[in-house]
């Protein structure tokens, strides 16, 4: 028996969920919504007299390949690149980043990971859990700041 294929919206953020995070990030300047997909729901939420920007692959702009330098990225990264795109946020963002992801996210902030964040100025400002009956176990919005602000501590050693 073949399976029916899964609804698309199934992996769009809730728009009131997108609205509330972004009520939370201290956004100014310019912001990236650097995987809009194919609602833009981010991006379309962006708080009027900011200078917004959009990323969508599918649209011919790849994340991975901007360089212009803005204050602030958000979003919903795609779970398959999720350390790439941190990476890749911490080359152009200025002020901030804020993404949302699951536990597999957050697990791959690994201890030398974070010291590569922190040597690029960015630290812990804040994590929100929230969740979506449609998709499965809790979900971790953090937002990363270049304030001296951190609230996580690590250690490099293995026990």
């Amino acid at each position: 028996m073949k399976e029916k294929p899964q609804d698309i919206t199934f992996h769009y953020t809730n728009e009131q969920m997108v609205k509330d995070l972004i009520a939370i990030t201290p956004l100014s300047g310019s912001v990236l919504d650097a995987g809009s997909g194919k609602n833009k729901v981010w991006y379309k939420n962006i708080p009027e007299g900011l200078e917004k920007y959009e990323c969508e692959i599918e649209d011919g702009v790849d994340f991975m390949e901007w360089d212009k330098k803005v204050d602030w990225i958000i979003g919903n990264p795609p779970f398959n690149i999720g350390w790439k795109f941190i990476e890749k946020s911490c080359e152009i963002a200025q002020k901030g980043l804020a993404v949302l992801g699951n536990i597999n996210n957050f697990n791959q902030f690994t201890s030398a990971r974070l010291e590569k964040m922190k040597e690029a100025g960015f630290t812990l400002k804040h994590i929100k859990i929230v969740a979506d009956k449609r998709w499965f176990g809790r979900y971790y919005y953090l937002i990363f700041t270049k304030e001296n602000n951190n609230l996580l501590s690590w250690e490099r050693k293995t026990y």
